[in-house]
């Protein structure tokens, strides 16, 4: 052997792997269900978690969302208005509770028929 091939110079160098973490939430019962199902298969929990991920990818059965980011955004944004204006209703009523008038209870059963059309439409949205 040459003095360079003995000091390792020539040598092919081994690829780096660079790793990256991922995290995401279970609650204890499905931790330990996995934690139950990885012991049965002789893995970690991280290395049954990485193969059931990995099992979805190549077997394809991963549903795209029916709605987009910005659908999901603007749902929200108005499922957050619907929400105000339920709480305002609420404290209206809660304030009023013992002297509404018959106009008074018209309105608020206009009110909420109105907020109840508008969560259809969320649902529709979503369906």
């Amino acid at each position: 052997m040459t003095e360079e091939k003995e000091q390792g110079v020539n040598r092919k160098s081994p690829k780096k792997r660079h790793y990256t973490q991922v995290n995401f939430r279970l609650t204890e019962a499905e931790k330990e269900r996995w934690q139950k199902q990885a012991s049965s298969l002789n893995m970690t929990l991280p290395k049954f978690s990485k193969h059931l991920i990995n099992l979805f990818f190549d077997s394809g059965t991963i549903k795209q969302p029916k709605i987009d980011k910005q659908q999901g955004t603007e749902i929200a944004r108005h499922l957050a208005k619907l929400g105000g204006n339920v709480n305002q209703i609420a404290k209206w009523c809660n304030t009023h509770q013992h002297d509404i008038s018959d106009v008074q209870a018209k309105r608020l059963a206009e009110n909420l028929a109105h907020v109840q059309k508008e969560l259809k439409q969320v649902w529709q949205q979503l369906n």
